[in-house]
C-alpha cells in the first residue's frame, strides 16, 4: 500500500524535501517496511514542515537512522531577495565589477534594458590595497590598515555579511586568508566569504559574484540549520544530512560553509531518482519533468549520467558557478496564478499561490485562479479524492476562480481553463527546448520522466509538444524528489586553474595541482565523517587558443603523461564536434581548469519489483475535457495501489493516488513495469 505508515524499527532511512507548497516524506526501514507522507510546507517556517510530515508519516524521530535533507530555503532567498545585507572587499581598482559585468545582454538592440542590480550596494563596496600577480606572485602586499578601516565601515553599517574577493587569489590565496583572520578578530559576529574557497576560478566577475552569493545566504541559511538541529535533538534524533546542488549530500556544517552549493538542493534528488530509473528500465537518454506547487524544473540524462553546469545565473547576467546538476526552472507549477495583462492576454505564473493561501480550491482563502483550480474545473483533478492525501479540494471555489478570469477573456469556463493548463504546458516545453532543440539535440530520443505532485498530470501533453517517445511515472511520483535524497552519493568538486598554453606545459605540475586536489578531497571527507574508500575521477577544462570558453574532457587514465594529455586533446576535438558541429585539429590549445570529483557510494534505497495480478476495474468513471476532443469525455478512473505489473489499459483515464493523479490522455496506452512505474505511449501518432 503507497500511503502505508507502518511501524517502522531502529534504522530507518528518512528523507524529507520542502518545496514551496508541499513537505514530502519517503521512509524506509532495515525490513523495507516503507511510509511515505506529504503536508503542505510551512513558508514562515520551513523547518516546522518538516515536523508535520514526520508526524504525517508516523515516524519515531528516535528510530532514525539516517536522514537526508533537501530544500528550497536558499532558492527561494535568491527569488525573494530576502538574504543578508552584503559588504564586499576587493582589490582596489576593482570596486566596480560587479556594476560592470559582461558586454552582453539579453536582446542586442533594447535600448531601453537595464542591467539587474547586484546584491552589493556600491557604497558598500570596498577597496583594499593589494595585488597577487597573473601567476601567483606577490605585486603588492596586503595594505592591513584598509582592511582593518573597511572593516570598521562594514561594522558600523550592520553589515553582517562580508564577502572578500581579490585579484588572482584563485592562484595565491594569502591575501584573502589575512584578511578573512582580521575580520574574525575584529568583527567576530560576521559571516565572511573567500572567493579563493567558494569558486577559485580565473574570471573575476564570476568569481565576484558566486562568492557574494554564497555569503549572502549564510546568516540565514545558519540560523535555519541551527534552529533544525536544536528542534531534531529534542525530538531524539541527529541532524540531517543536505541535499546538494551536484546531487551528492554533505553535512550541516559544510552546508554552513558554503550555502551556494545547495540551491538546488531541492530538485537534485528528482534528477538522481530518475538516474535509478534509467538503471531500472535501462534507458539512455532522459528527461525530467519535475512539476511541483511552485515551480517545473527539467534536466537531460544521457549515457546515463546526469547534465552538470558551472554556469547557472541569478538572473540574466548575475552568474552563479558552482558545479550542479544543470536543472532549468520556471516558475511555473500547481500553484502559478492566471491573469490578464493590460492588453486583454491570458498570462499563467511566474507569481504563485504557495502553500498559503494556496489555490483557490484548497479553501485556504485563496481567490486566484491557478493551474489546479483549472484542472479541478475540468474533473482532471477529482474532488472526491483529497489532494496530497490531506486537501480536500473545493470545486466552488476553483470555478468561481476561473469564472472571473473567463469574464475578463470573455471566454468559456472550459475554454479559458482549458486555455490556462495549455499556456503553462507551452511555457514548460519552451523550457525543455532550451535543454535539447537549443543544443541541437533531437528531444524525440529521450523518455520523459514525469513527477512531483503535478508532473503526471502535464507528463503527457509535454512529451506530445516535443514529440517524445513515452512517459515514464514513476511510483511515489508526489514524494520521487525525497525518494532521491535517500540514493544520493556523498559527493564534493574540486578545482584548480592554472591556464596552461599546449607549449607550456608541465606534466610535473598538473599532476601536482591533481595531487593537492586529491588530498583535499581526502581531509574534507575525513572531517565530514566519512572514512569509506573514496571514487575519483579527474577532468580537464580546455579550449583553442583564443576562445574564451572551454569544455570539460574526463582524463582517460590516471597517470599524467604526454600520451594523457594527448588523449585529452582527442576526446575535446571530438566533443567540440559534437556540441558545435565543427573542429580545429591543426589548432593549438590550453588548459584552463583541472577538477576531482570524489564520491563516496552509499547504501542506496532501491525499489524492488513488486507481485503481479489481474487487471483491476475503474474505481468510477468521470467527464473529463481534454484538448484532443475539445469536449468532455466519459475517463475510467483507476486507484494506482491496485495496479500490478503487466496491467495495460487505453485513455482517456486517469491514476490516482495520495501524492499525485496521472493524466492519459485519449490514445494512449499505459502498462505498468516490474517495480510498479507507469509507461505512457501515444499509440495513435505512433509514438
Amino acid at each position: 500500500d503507497l500511503g502505508m505508515a507502518g511501524k517502522l524499527d531502529k534504522s530507518t532511512m528518512v528523507a524529507v524535501d520542502t518545496g514551496g507548497t508541499f513537505s514530502d516524506l519517503l521512509a524506509v526501514d532495515s525490513t523495507g517496511t516503507l511510509t511515505i507522507a506529504k503536508t503542505l510546507s510551512t513558508p514562515k517556517d520551513p523547518s516546522q514542515g518538516i515536523f508535520d510530515v514526520i508526524r504525517k508519516g508516523e515516524v519515531d524521530p528516535s528510530a532514525i537512522k539516517h536522514f537526508v535533507h533537501g530544500t528550497t530555503v536558499g532558492t527561494n532567498m535568491l527569488i525573494e531577495r530576502s538574504g543578508s545585507q552584503v559588504g564586499l572587499l576587493t582589490t582596489k581598482g576593482f570596486r566596480d565589477v560587479l556594476r560592470i559585468q559582461r558586454i552582453a545582454r539579453p536582446e542586442s538592440f533594447d535600448l531601453h534594458w537595464i542591467k539587474p542590480r547586484h546584491l552589493v550596494e556600491r557604497a558598500k563596496s570596498l577597496e583594499v590595497g593589494e595585488r597577487i600577480g597573473a601567476h601567483g606572485e606577490v605585486v603588492e602586499a596586503l595594505n592591513e590598515e584598509d582592511v582593518v578601516e573597511a572593516v570598521a565601515k562594514l561594522k558600523a553599517d550592520g553589515v553582517l555579511a562580508i564577502a572578500v574577493s581579490y585579484l588572482f587569489s584563485f592562484l595565491n590565496s594569502k591575501h584573502e586568508r589575512r584578511t578573512r583572520e582580521i575580520i574574525t578578530e575584529l568583527y567576530p559576529e560576521a559571516y565572511v566569504s573567500i572567493s579563493s574557497e567558494v569558486f577559485p576560478q580565473w574570471r573575476e566577475y564570476e568569481r565576484t559574484s558566486t562568492t557574494v552569493i554564497d555569503v549572502y545566504l549564510k546568516p540565514r541559511i545558519d540560523g535555519y540549520l541551527t534552529n533544525l538541529e536544536a528542534d531534531l535533538r529534542k525530538a531524539g534524533t541527529t541532524a540531517p544530512l543536505i541535499m546538494r546542488s551536484n546531487g551528492g549530500v554533505m553535512t550541516t556544517a559544510n552546508a554552513r560553509e558554503q550555502p551556494v552549493t545547495m540551491i538546488r538542493s531541492g530538485p537534485a534528488g528528482g534528477v538522481i531518482a530518475s538516474l535509478e530509473i534509467g538503471t531500472i528500465l535501462d534507458i539512455d537518454a532522459i528527461m525530467t519533468a519535475d512539476v511541483g506547487g511552485t515551480s517545473f524544473d527539467t534536466c537531460l540524462i544521457s549515457a546515463k549520467r546526469p547534465a552538470m553546469t558551472s554556469n547557472t545565473e541569478l538572473e540574466w547576467g548575475i552568474p552563479i558557478a558552482t558545479p550542479m546538476l544543470d536543472i532549468r526552472s520556471i516558475g511555473a507549477g500547481g500553484g502559478s496564478e492566471a491573469w490578464v495583462d493590460s492588453g486583454g492576454s491570458l498570462k499563467v505564473g511566474p507569481r504563485s499561490a504557495g502553500a498559503d493561501p494556496g489555490p483557490a480550491c484548497y479553501g485556504r482563502g485563496g481567490t486566484i485562479a491557478t493551474s489546479t483550480d483549472a484542472n479541478v474545473v475540468l474533473k482532471r483533478l477529482d474532488t472526491d479524492f483529497k489532494l496530497g492525501g490531506e486537501v480536500q479540494l473545493d470545486a466552488k471555489a476553483a470555478e468561481k476562480a476561473v469564472k472571473e478570469i473567463s469574464q475578463q477573456l470573455n471566454m468559456g469556463q472550459e475554454e479559458t481553463a482549458s486555455g490556462i493548463l495549455e499556456i503553462m504546458n507551452s511555457s514548460m516545453a519552451e523550457t525543455m527546448r532550451l535543454l535539447t532543440v537549443d543544443r541541437g539535440l533531437d528531444p524525440r530520443g529521450f523518455s520523459l520522466v514525469a513527477f512531483g505532485g503535478a508532473g503526471p498530470l502535464h507528463g503527457a501533453h509535454l512529451a506530445k509538444a516535443l514529440g517524445m517517445t513515452q512517459v515514464i511515472v514513476p511510483v511515489y511520483p508526489g514524494v520521487f524528489s525525497a525518494a532521491g535524497c535517500l540514493m544520493a552519493d556523498t559527493r564534493f568538486d574540486y578545482m584548480k586553474s592554472r591556464i596552461t598554453h599546449e607549449e607550456n606545459v608541465d606534466l610535473a605540475i598538473i599532476a601536482s595541482d591533481f595531487a593537492e586536489l586529491e588530498a583535499r578531497a581526502l581531509v574534507d571527507f575525513k572531517r565530514e565523517g566519512f572514512e569509506a574508500p573514496l571514487h575519483l575521477v579527474r577532468s580537464i577544462d580546455i579550449r583553442y587558443s583564443g576562445q574564451n570558453w572551454e569544455l570539460e574532457v574526463p582524463l582517460p587514465s590516471s597517470d599524467i603523461t604526454a600520451e594523457t594529455i594527448a588523449g585529452v586533446r582527442a576526446a575535446f576535438d571530438a566533443e567540440h564536434e559534437r556540441q558545435f558541429g565543427w573542429y580545429f585539429p591543426e589548432s593549438n590549445f590550453e588548459l584552463v581548469n583541472f577538477r576531482v570529483v570524489a564520491i563516496q557510494t552509499r547504501s542506496n534505497v532501491t525499489l524492488p519489483p513488486i507481485s503481479g495480478g489481474p487487471m483491476p476495474d475503474p474505481i468510477k468513471t468521470s467527464d473529463v475535457y481534454f484538448d484532443e476532443t475539445r469536449s468532455r469525455v466519459k475517463t475510467a478512473i483507476y486507484q494506482r495501489s491496485t495496479l500490478h505489473p503487466g496491467n495495460e489499459f487505453t485513455g482517456p483515464a486517469i491514476v490516482v493516488e495520495d501524492v499525485s493523479t496521472t493524466l492519459v490522455p485519449p490514445g494512449w496506452i499505459t502498462r505498468v513495469e516490474d517495480h510498479g512505474h507507469l509507461i505512457l505511449k501515444d499509440e495513435q501518432n505512433g509514438n
